[in-house]
């Protein structure tokens, strides 16, 4: 049976192939936990030093009885920008089940890396 790499989700959105472990430039071995506050657009800027990022996220946290989530809409080896959003406490028809998060809120970013 032929051993198959398994795939990803690009920052592109795009999916892509993992590369052997062996072939990775350096050690693959930062995994790095950081947060950013959200501005009035609900936006959050990171800052972090990585030689290369393999990959990024925002991991989905609680406040009280709202859901804190967001994406990264770009990110390279010195940091990187996310979209923040909040679930909303009353959901109405005319609208979706997220709004853009508020000025203050708190994202945090799993960042893996050499």
């Amino acid at each position: 049976m032929v051993a198959r790499s398994p795939l990803v989700i690009g920052a592109d959105g795009l999916p892509q192939q993992l590369q052997p472990a062996d072939t990775l430039s350096g050690t693959l071995g930062r995994i790095g936990i950081h947060t950013a506050t959200c501005n009035a657009s609900g936006v959050a800027t990171f800052v972090w030093t990585y030689s290369v990022v393999l990959m990024a996220w925002i991991k989905v946290t609680w406040s009280g009885q709202q859901m804190i989530c967001g994406d990264f809409t770009t990110y390279s080896a010195t940091g990187g920008t996310a979209q923040g959003m909040v679930s909303r406490g009353t959901l109405a028809l005319s609208s979706g089940p997220f709004t853009t998060a508020p000025s203050g809120a708190v994202l945090t970013a799993i960042v893996v890396g050499n």
